[in-house]
C-alpha cells in the first residue's frame, strides 16, 4: 500500500495544527491504547457479571476442575482481557511519559 505524503501531511496539520508528526504519531498511539483498555475492561466487566466472580476466583475455578469447552474458552478470553487490561494500562503510561520527556 502506497500512502500520498503530501495529502498525509495535509491531514496531519489539518487534524493536529500544534504538533509535529513525531508528537501526532504518540496522540494516536495514546488514543488505540485507551481504546483498548475500555475494551478489555467491558470484557473482562462482562465475565465478572456472567460468572458472579473475579478473574482470580474464576481462574482457581477452572484450574481445579475439568471444565466444559465454552467455560474454558470464557477463561481464555478473560484472562487476554485481564492481561490486555495490565499491557495497555503500561502503554498509556509509557506514551503519556514521552510527551514530559
Amino acid at each position: 500500500m502506497s500512502i500520498d505524503s503530501t495529502a498525509l501531511e495535509g491531514s496531519v496539520q489539518r487534524l493536529f495544527p500544534k504538533l509535529d508528526p513525531d508528537e501526532v504519531l504518540a496522540e494516536l498511539l495514546l488514543e488505540r491504547a485507551r481504546k483498548n483498555l475500555i475494551k478489555y475492561r467491558t470484557m473482562a466487566r462482562d465475565f465478572e457479571a456472567k460468572y458472579s466472580v473475579d478473574f482470580e476466583t474464576f481462574r482457581q475455578r477452572i484450574l481445579d476442575s475439568d471444565p466444559a469447552f465454552e467455560v474454558e474458552q470464557d477463561y481464555f478470553d478473560w484472562e487476554m482481557a485481564v492481561t490486555g487490561i495490565d499491557d495497555m494500562q503500561e502503554e498509556i503510561v509509557r506514551l503519556q511519559s514521552l510527551g514530559q520527556s
